[in-house]
Protein backbone atom coordinates (compact mmCIF):
# COMPACT_ATOMS: atom_id res chain seq x y z
CA UNK A 1 0.00 0.00 0.00
CA UNK A 2 1.02 3.32 -0.77
CA UNK A 3 0.68 6.34 1.74
CA UNK A 4 1.97 8.60 -0.18
CA UNK A 5 0.67 11.48 1.70
CA UNK A 6 2.12 10.39 4.90
CA UNK A 7 5.67 11.20 6.01
CA UNK A 8 8.82 8.60 5.27
CA UNK A 9 9.09 7.11 8.92
CA UNK A 10 5.86 8.49 10.21
CA UNK A 11 5.16 6.11 13.60
CA UNK A 12 2.37 3.62 13.19
CA UNK A 13 0.00 5.89 16.25
CA UNK A 14 1.12 9.31 13.93
CA UNK A 15 -0.86 7.04 10.95
CA UNK A 16 -3.84 6.41 13.26
CA UNK A 17 -4.17 10.17 14.76
CA UNK A 18 -3.93 11.45 11.34
CA UNK A 19 -6.29 9.28 9.94
CA UNK A 20 -8.79 9.85 12.72
CA UNK A 21 -8.16 13.56 12.24
CA UNK A 22 -9.58 13.13 9.05
CA UNK A 23 -12.48 11.25 10.60
CA UNK A 24 -13.09 13.63 13.34
CA UNK A 25 -13.08 16.19 10.35
CA UNK A 26 -15.70 14.56 8.10
CA UNK A 27 -17.49 13.84 10.90
CA UNK A 28 -18.16 17.03 11.64
CA UNK A 29 -18.81 18.15 8.56
CA UNK A 30 -21.39 15.62 7.97
CA UNK A 31 -23.02 16.59 11.08
CA UNK A 32 -22.97 20.35 9.63
CA UNK A 33 -24.75 19.32 6.56
CA UNK A 34 -27.49 17.61 8.94
CA UNK A 35 -28.08 20.17 10.82
CA UNK A 36 -28.27 22.67 8.18
CA UNK A 37 -31.08 20.28 6.42
CA UNK A 38 -32.81 20.38 9.53
CA UNK A 39 -33.67 23.80 9.83
CA UNK A 40 -36.17 23.18 6.97
CA UNK A 41 -38.81 22.24 8.67
CA UNK A 42 -41.00 20.53 6.09
CA UNK A 43 -37.84 18.71 4.45
CA UNK A 44 -37.02 17.47 7.77
CA UNK A 45 -40.62 16.27 8.08
CA UNK A 46 -40.61 14.86 4.77
CA UNK A 47 -36.29 13.43 5.12
CA UNK A 48 -36.32 11.71 8.73
CA UNK A 49 -34.51 8.57 8.21
CA UNK A 50 -32.53 10.08 5.76
CA UNK A 51 -31.60 12.84 8.81
CA UNK A 52 -31.12 10.10 11.09
CA UNK A 53 -28.61 7.90 8.92
CA UNK A 54 -26.21 11.30 8.41
CA UNK A 55 -26.10 11.55 11.89
CA UNK A 56 -25.15 7.92 12.37
CA UNK A 57 -22.62 8.56 9.90
CA UNK A 58 -21.34 11.22 12.11
CA UNK A 59 -21.57 9.16 15.26
CA UNK A 60 -20.27 5.99 13.77
CA UNK A 61 -17.16 8.18 12.60
CA UNK A 62 -16.54 9.48 15.72
CA UNK A 63 -16.68 6.25 17.08
CA UNK A 64 -13.82 5.43 14.88
CA UNK A 65 -11.89 8.35 15.07
CA UNK A 66 -11.75 7.62 19.46
CA UNK A 67 -10.81 3.74 18.71
CA UNK A 68 -7.75 4.61 15.57
CA UNK A 69 -6.90 7.86 18.21
CA UNK A 70 -6.25 5.39 21.13
CA UNK A 71 -4.44 3.00 18.94
CA UNK A 72 -6.89 0.46 18.52
CA UNK A 73 -6.78 -0.19 22.12
CA UNK A 74 -9.07 -2.73 23.62
CA UNK A 75 -10.46 -0.52 25.89
CA UNK A 76 -11.62 1.89 23.81
CA UNK A 77 -13.33 -0.29 21.43
CA UNK A 78 -15.12 -1.86 24.23
CA UNK A 79 -16.58 1.43 24.68
CA UNK A 80 -18.37 1.64 21.75
CA UNK A 81 -21.96 2.63 22.08
CA UNK A 82 -23.53 1.93 18.10
CA UNK A 83 -24.39 -1.73 17.92
CA UNK A 84 -23.08 -2.29 14.38
CA UNK A 85 -19.82 -1.52 14.90
CA UNK A 86 -19.62 -3.01 18.33
CA UNK A 87 -20.26 -6.38 16.65
CA UNK A 88 -17.46 -5.36 13.94
CA UNK A 89 -14.77 -4.74 16.83
CA UNK A 90 -15.99 -7.64 19.02
CA UNK A 91 -13.98 -10.66 17.77
CA UNK A 92 -10.73 -8.21 18.22
CA UNK A 93 -11.19 -7.89 22.07
CA UNK A 94 -9.85 -10.38 24.54
CA UNK A 95 -12.05 -12.68 26.13
CA UNK A 96 -10.52 -11.30 29.70
CA UNK A 97 -11.42 -7.46 28.08
CA UNK A 98 -14.45 -6.04 30.19
CA UNK A 99 -17.10 -4.68 28.19
CA UNK A 100 -18.52 -2.07 29.26
CA UNK A 101 -22.85 -1.52 29.81
CA UNK A 102 -24.16 0.79 27.10
CA UNK A 103 -27.05 2.20 28.82
CA UNK A 104 -28.09 4.82 25.74
CA UNK A 105 -27.83 2.56 23.00
CA UNK A 106 -30.35 2.24 20.47
CA UNK A 107 -31.32 -1.28 20.34
CA UNK A 108 -32.81 -1.25 17.16
CA UNK A 109 -29.38 0.18 15.70
CA UNK A 110 -28.44 -2.21 13.01
CA UNK A 111 -26.32 0.63 11.60
CA UNK A 112 -27.29 1.00 7.76
CA UNK A 113 -29.21 -1.35 7.04
CA UNK A 114 -31.89 -0.10 9.19
CA UNK A 115 -32.70 2.90 7.61
CA UNK A 116 -33.14 1.55 4.35
CA UNK A 117 -34.51 -1.85 5.03
CA UNK A 118 -38.10 -1.93 5.04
Amino acid sequence: MNAAWLPEGMGTQAKYDAVAGILSEIGAEVEALGEVLCRDEGFAARHMRELQAIDMIAQKQRALAAILSAGLCEQEMSKITIDSLRNRFCGFLDEETEVYAIEDADPKDAGYVSFWGD
